[in-house]
């Protein structure tokens, strides 16, 4: 272990990481008349630094409290890690941070920034086929490239791209952007969520946030909760989802199985290629049309009741209905 010497307490012990840079930036400090009129709070002092992780690592554990977070892909053998430390210079040194490898398991923390003031964000680069889990405590979020992932954002925005494994991802109110994932749960307790390109199953629930999906093959299973829900190019054999009182349209790029929509009131507009299909339409009262070939016998279904809401199954774009009907 090799440390470098700063003003002030440094608390910073780790096993097979090497430092490459450290660099400290004095904050303001407190400005006072002598009159004690008034006050200025000091400006953090900060350091950027930065180190190689020598053991092999196969996992990722980022615990942040209130710092940022970014995970990258990169064309590296051994994990490389920049952080930006904030702090109060007049309370001490730099906070301590955790850098542990067991187990192939590569853990990152700042413990101390749990009932202080300070912050610490990280950007690591990874090789392809680490797993990683990330919590930031309501700092944003970014992970890319990983084998595997499970996020939990604690209300800030969150960037989730090119996950190869499965993806939980936890937002608690925060926006999140989801692209190229091979399967995903996702629950965003009231953010706007836009996904595009998922690869296999969506699991995905927006507490009241909005919901905009393009292209999806997998499975389906989705409550915006009040949220107002646009999904389009979507291939899923099956597909259930419900908005809560919010508007829904799905557009099928390929003719489904089963689907259900549930929309407590909110105007329901679906459209799937082909056909005939079981069809089960109620719209409470509400304007109602279903303009696509429907048999009662048929192996494909659909289901959709918008309890008071306009409701319109049609034909996807470039069908056909070769036998429409207001109601099956």
């Amino acid at each position: 272990m090799r440390a470098v010497a700063v003003p002030g307490r440094w608390v910073w012990g780790l096993s097979g990481l090497a430092t490459a840079a450290v660099l400290i930036i004095p904050g303001t400090r407190l400005l006072t008349t002598t009159d004690g009129l008034w006050n200025r709070p000091s400006a953090p002092d900060t350091i950027t630094r930065a180190l190689t992780v020598d053991q092999a690592v196969t996992s990722l554990d980022v615990q942040s409290n209130g710092g940022s977070v970014q995970v990258m892909p990169g064309a590296v053998r051994h994990v490389q890690v920049t952080e930006a430390l904030s702090y109060d210079g007049q309370d001490g040194g730099p906070p301590a941070v955790v850098h542990s490898v067991s187990g192939g398991r590569l853990t990152l923390a700042d413990p101390a920034c749990a009932s202080s003031g300070c912050t610490v964000s990280f950007a690591v680069i990874v090789p392809s086929g680490v797993a990683v889990t990330v919590a930031t405590e309501g700092g944003p979020a970014s992970v890319a490239g990983a084998a595997g992932a499970n996020v939990d954002s604690g209300g800030a925005p969150m960037n989730i791209a090119h996950i190869s494994g499965p993806l939980t991802a936890s937002t608690e109110g925060g926006s999140l952007q989801l692209s190229d994932t091979a399967e995903a749960n996702v629950d965003s307790g009231g953010g706007p969520v836009t996904a595009a390109q998922i690869d296999g199953p969506l699991t995905i629930s927006t507490g009241g946030g909005s919901l905009q999906v393009e292209g999806l093959t997998g499975t389906l299973r989705a409550d915006t909760g009040g949220g107002p829900l646009l999904m389009q190019g979507v291939s899923a054999a099956t597909a259930t989802a419900s908005t809560g009182g919010g508007s829904a349209r799905i557009d099928f790029s390929a003719a489904p199985d089963t689907v259900t929509l549930n929309t407590d009131g909110g105007p329901a507009m679906l459209t799937v290629p082909g056909g005939p299909y079981a069809v089960t339409a109620e719209s409470d009262g509400g304007p109602q049309l279903v303009g696509l070939a429907t048999d009662s016998s048929a192996r494909r279904s659909i289901t959709v009741t918008s309890g008071g809401g306009s409701l319109r199954i049609g034909q996807s774009a470039g069908h056909s209905s070769a036998n429409p009907g207001s109601q099956p």
